[in-house]
């Protein structure tokens, strides 16, 4: 019997567990008097996590003076990163409409919104993030990029981040590439071969990350045997120049991998912290980003275990 489907299940929902958004939890919704403004008290009958951090993220606003919050920036971005702590446990759609409110107010001052894209840069998508989160994060980044009244040289680091998340969120279409591989012959995403799901390796042979991590996969023999028998391409991607340096340190990768170069890799796939590594399923639709090698190969191990147990 053919059990590729129930394979794919399994990868699916062990990647969806491994790479959730980590998050800590927060049980004191009423202020204690020490808080720059007065935040929202949560009803008594609404009991579940879900339904009292939903309260808190849409009305955790109301009471704070908008015009006047950003004159202390320490208070105001310790208020964002309460405001942050309870979105892992909201309903999406009320994140993503708080948010929007937000910035929707706080642009009436493109002073007061650049600081406000700040301040979520370092609490939501910086490497020492509070709550990593592209997807909350991309609009503050939007919204400084759209905004006339903030020049250029301001936005410009929005706007290189904001162009890279927009075409790389997880639930996306994969970015084609098209690669050189060391031989010199061309590659496409887009012709790797079809029903395999592809690990999609983003790693610079002169970063000692990427280095480590390269070593680490390419020894896991829980991938290698998800390699051979097909379920998984990896795919390595150097984001730079194919030339002879980087085709000399490609001699030790592993055999079974498919590798290129893409120079311009950085304008269409988020890689701020590498080595990053993006999960694309059958379709080439993005499933998963993550920078933790040990996730990664803890999902591998549960994957082939899973497998195991089904033959």
């Amino acid at each position: 019997m053919n059990k590729m489907p129930n394979i794919i299940i399994t990868l699916l929902f062990v990647f969806a567990y491994i790479f959730a958004i980590p998050s800590q939890k927060i049980f004191a919704y009423t202020t204690n008097g020490q808080t720059y403004f007065e935040y929202p008290k949560v009803p008594d009958n609404l009991e579940t996590l879900t339904e009292r951090s939903n309260f808190f993220i849409e009305h955790f606003w109301d009471r704070c003076n908008i015009k006047s919050a950003f004159s202390s920036r320490a208070k105001i971005t310790e208020a964002f990163n309460d405001y942050v702590s309870f979105m892992p446990y909201a309903d999406a759609n009320v994140v993503h409409t708080s948010i929007n409110n937000l910035i929707k107010e706080v642009s009436k001052n493109p002073k007061n919104l650049l600081t406000l894209a700040e301040i979520a840069e370092g609490t939501l998508y910086a490497d020492t993030a509070r709550i990593a989160c592209d997807e909350c994060y991309l609009p503050f980044a939007q919204a400084v990029v759209d905004n006339r009244k903030i020049s250029k040289a301001e936005k410009a680091r929005f706007e290189y981040q904001a162009n890279a998340l927009a075409a790389s969120q997880v639930g996306m279409p994969a970015p084609e590439l098209i690669y050189t591989r060391p031989d010199g012959t061309e590659g496409k995403l887009s012709d790797l071969a079809k029903g395999a799901y592809v690990l999609l390796f983003f790693n610079d042979p002169d970063c000692t990350e990427c280095e480590l991590a390269r070593v680490r996969l390419s020894a896991d023999s829980n991938l290698n045997d998800l390699v051979s028998s097909g379920k998984i391409i990896v795919l390595s991607i150097y984001p730079g120049e194919p030339d002879d340096e980087w085709r000399d340190k490609t001699s030790v990768y592993n055999s079974r991998w498919e590798v290129g170069a893409v120079p311009d890799a950085d304008e269409f796939y988020d890689m701020r912290n590498p080595p990053v590594i993006y999960y694309l399923n059958n379709e080439h639709t993005i499933l998963s980003k993550t920078f933790d090698i040990d996730n990664l190969i803890e999902a591998f191990r549960q994957v082939n275990a899973k497998m195991s147990k089904g033959n």
